[in-house]
């Protein structure tokens, strides 16, 4: 043994090693200590492995919400970048599309990891408002008008 160390404690079994060297009639009263001794060790695992596991799953969760959240960003900016570029292509239509419900709704999906119906709706009744009315020919001067 090496001086100026402490020595760990014993576990249950090293115990019940050195309790083998008893006589028979010390050997029952050294059991019956042993086994409270098993059930700490027993809890002390087991806690051990619990708060193991809750790390993990912390940091599974803080890798998730990261990701979602740059996700988030890069969806936003994108989006913006892409109705500034359709608005001065004169698509307004389209532009106040990436800029309205779809932006907040897709944003909110990946930052907060959350939807609702209502959200979806509102981003399809966006789109199906995005799309330019068409407007029926023009006809010919001197034919007569559509009707």
């Amino acid at each position: 043994m090496i001086p100026d160390q402490e020595q760990r404690p014993f576990t249950g079994l090293e115990i019940a090693m050195r309790w083998a060297e008893l006589p028979p009639e010390h050997l029952s009263a050294a059991l019956k200590a042993l086994n409270p001794q098993l059930a700490r060790e027993h809890e002390y695992r087991m806690a051990e492995l619990t708060a193991e596991a809750q790390e993990k799953k912390d940091l599974r969760n803080h890798r998730l919400q990261m990701t979602g959240l740059i996700t988030g960003l890069v969806l936003a900016v994108g989006m913006l970048v892409g109705a500034v570029v359709l608005g001065v292509n004169d698509q307004p239509w389209l532009a106040g599309a990436f800029m309205g419900p779809s932006l907040l709704v897709l944003v909110k999906i990946f930052v907060l990891r959350e939807t609702i119906a209502v959200d979806i709706q509102a981003v399809q009744k966006a789109h199906a408002n995005a799309q330019p009315t068409t407007v029926p020919p023009a006809a010919e001067p001197g034919a007569p008008p559509l009707v």
